[in-house]
Formats: structure tokens, sequence, C-alpha cells
């Protein structure tokens, strides 16, 4: 495995990056706006009370080239690591159009620090563009990618469920067999990078918190207005930005970091999510 990079090391390669960018490139980065952190507090049914507190950081949606570059990146995972999580959680669309970015964006995630991990799943920009090579890139650098399945993070004051479900661009969710070893008691984060999914799951009967991300916010939103449904994309015309309840489901969605089709966000600024775990637990005492 590669040694990891030093900042010095990065910062270099994001000057060699910038001195190939294009007109494009460089009307990004003057026009986004600086990432901002999002803090919310979240019920997650089954959290025991010593768990209360669990604090689950967030990114998604890098989309590593053309528009978003590598420093874009970097000071999102700087403001991550500033939050002192104690996971990760990693939403997909890590690259754009081609798979070629993914090692350097693979290095770029494994500055990330929290104590119990950092784990990924994949958005449909991964897929159309390499999935293997990202997922290569990923696990290289110690990153469980999540596809279908879940796992169980063991931490001080109790276990938590993690699952990760692939793009619904490649498949409908199979939320019965993902989940066929979850028990309904358990406290279960779901990692899904499109919104639109929690219909299928809240439908399942499932009580839990999903993560997504896919939407960017809208990513061009004028006067607060939200964009028309016919723009946005394909499973994220539901549910845009921030929280949302389906059911016994809980839903949080990011806004994401990168840009796709104009190297512009307005009204929806790159986000990175702090999210407190709650136990309802604790509100019936």
């Amino acid at each position: 495995m590669p040694a990891p990079y030093s900042r010095r090391h990065l910062l270099r390669q994001l000057t060699a990056l910038a001195a190939v960018g294009s007109t494009s490139n460089a009307f990004a980065r003057e026009r986004k706006p600086g990432v901002l952190i999002e803090r919310v507090e979240i019920l997650v049914p089954g959290l025991p009370p010593a768990m209360d507190g669990f604090r689950l950081a967030q990114l998604s949606d890098l989309h590593l080239e053309p528009f978003t570059t590598a420093e874009d990146i970097l000071q999102s995972v700087e403001a991550c690591n500033s939050l002192k999580p104690d996971m990760v959680a990693l939403t997909g669309d890590f690259v754009t159009h081609t798979a070629r970015p993914a090692p350097l964006l693979a290095e770029l995630m494994s500055q990330l620090e929290a104590p119990y991990g950092v784990y990924a799943s994949l958005g449909n920009h991964d897929f159309a563009s390499g999935a293997p090579e990202v997922i290569r890139a990923l696990t290289e650098r110690k990153i469980p990618v999540l596809r279908n399945e879940i796992r169980r993070v063991h931490t001080d004051t109790g276990t938590l469920i993690l699952g990760g479900f692939d793009s619904m661009y490649v498949n409908r969710p199979d939320v019965r067999k993902t989940l066929q070893d979850w028990k309904q008691h358990q406290p279960l984060v779901l990692m899904m990078h499109e919104p639109d999914a929690a219909d299928t799951i809240a439908e399942a009967g499932v009580k839990a918190l999903q993560i997504s991300g896919h939407t960017h916010g809208g990513q061009l939103v004028f006067r607060g207005k939200a964009p028309m449904s016919l723009r946005r994309a394909k499973f994220g015309k539901k549910y845009l930005a921030g929280r949302y309840e389906v059911g016994g489901l809980q839903v949080y969605v990011n806004r994401g970091i990168g840009c796709v089709g104009v190297p512009l966000r307005i009204g929806a600024p790159p986000e990175v999510t702090e999210l407190t775990l709650r136990s309802p637990e604790l509100l019936r005492a």
C-alpha cells in the first residue's frame, strides 16, 4: 500500500492540478462558497441511553474533478476533523465522469480521523465512472465500502448497526435481504446515496436513520426557492436537503461538496454534517 502523503506533498499536487486546470475550474474556485458545518440532533430508534450523544460526521458528493478540486475536498476533510467525530460516513459520488482521480480522492479521505472508523457507500457517478476502481482505491486506504450489507460498529457504550446500499441507478434496494440479520430493537444507520429510497425502506417497516446525498441541495437555488422538480436529479425529487420523517424512518439529506453540470453553487453551499444521535428512551424518562 502506498505511504500516506504529507500535507505539503498534497498541496504540491494541488498546485500541479491548478496549473493544468481549465478556465471553468478557476471559475468554480472563485464562485463556490466555503464549506458550512451543519449540526443536527436526531433521534435514532433503538439507540440505548448509554450511546446518547454519539456523533456521526457525514460527507457526500465530493465529485473530485472536473469542477471540484483536491483543495476543496481537503478543506472539507479539515472541517470534518475539527468536529472530532466518533465515526464518519461517506455517502457516495466520490468521482464524476471517470475513476481516474479515485486514488487521490482516497488519499484525501484517509486523512479523516474518527476512533470508530470511516465507512463508505457508492453513488450513481461512482458506478458510471468505474465502481471497481473506486472501491479498490478506498479499501486500499482502509475505508470499507458497504454494498447492500451491514456492519456492527462496537463502541465503548454500545453497538451501532451501520448499513450501506448500492445506488438506486444500479438496483432497487433489497431491504429484506440487506437487513436480514438486523433486529428491530437495534440502532440502525443506513447509508443510501439517493434520498428517494426512503419510501421503499419505510414501506418495509424499517425504523432507523437514513443518511443520503445526491441532490446537492439543488445546487442552484435562486432567492431561496426550491428548484423545479423536473430539474432535480433523478431519485432526488422528493427530499432535497435537511431533515425529513418518512414513516418510522428519520432521513437526513446532505448537500454535498462538489458540483456537476456547471461549476457553480447558488443557495446550496457545500456541507459537512455533524449528526448527534439521541436515544428515544431518554425522552420517555
